[in-house]
């Protein structure tokens, strides 16, 4: 048989080539772990810097220790899994979650960024329950009791079926609530109630939601800022 110079190719050498060639295959087949592995120091820098000149960093709104601002509605990030922070960065920068501030900052950072500021935010001790709550202790009763046991008269559901009797979460399936702002949590029900679906995974919420009336949605987000996380101010 003849290449198209006219030289020989032996046996022998065909096979070592097309071995040397499949081994080349094998190689690039396989996954990069160093790629693959969130960093969640790189994250840190992202959090504080940004990723490009003359934008702020996460840290901006959410704070650097993941805190967020409570009094104006901007969430909690510390203690939430990974995997959530990164399925809810994904959504922004696809536009399937519509948030006029998180989408275009969402839409600076690639898949590796996302997970690695997703992994900084992640490995965080959440910050404790704010110290001067205004909410009342018959509103944050009335909360417990929604979350524990729903209002099945009126087709609602106990919230911690899903998000777990302490509001620990579960994954990307139902985020961890315990500790988070109430003006943020009522803002998001708020949306549901009224039809919103807000990205791929809520057109459950929006149902559980629509059945809630004004002052039970007040109730759950007040109990919900009041539990500590498991991990509330630890040291890591």
């Amino acid at each position: 048989m003849h290449e198209a110079a006219g030289s020989i190719i032996r046996p022998g050498r065909r096979r070592a080539g097309v071995l040397t060639l499949f081994g080349f295959v094998l190689l690039a087949a396989q996954p990069s772990r160093a790629a693959d592995t969130p960093d969640a120091a790189a994250g840190r820098t992202i959090a504080e810097t940004g990723v490009l000149t003359g934008h702020v960093g996460c840290s901006a709104c959410h704070l650097m220790n993941g805190a967020g601002q409570p009094d104006v509605g901007i969430p909690r990030l510390a203690g939430f899994s990974a995997a959530y922070l990164e399925q809810q960065l994904g959504y922004f920068a696809a536009d399937k979650r519509s948030n006029s501030w998180m989408a275009p900052y969402a839409r600076m950072l690639t898949q590796k960024q996302m997970q690695d500021v997703a992994a900084y935010y992640a490995s965080l001790p959440e910050p404790p329950p704010p110290e001067n709550d205004p909410a009342s202790d018959g509103l944050r009763a009335r909360g417990k009791e929604v979350f524990e046991k729903g209002v099945m008269a009126n087709g609602v559901m106990p919230c911690g079926g899903c998000h777990g009797p302490a509001g620990q979460g579960m994954g990307t399936f139902a985020p961890h609530l315990a500790g988070q702002s109430a003006p943020y949590l009522l803002e998001q029900l708020r949306g549901w109630h009224q039809g919103k679906d807000r990205d791929p995974m809520g057109k459950m919420m929006a149902t559980e939601a629509h059945a809630m009336t004004d002052a039970d949605m007040q109730a759950v987000a007040a109990y919900l800022q009041s539990l500590p996380g498991p991990n509330a101010g630890a040291a890591k």
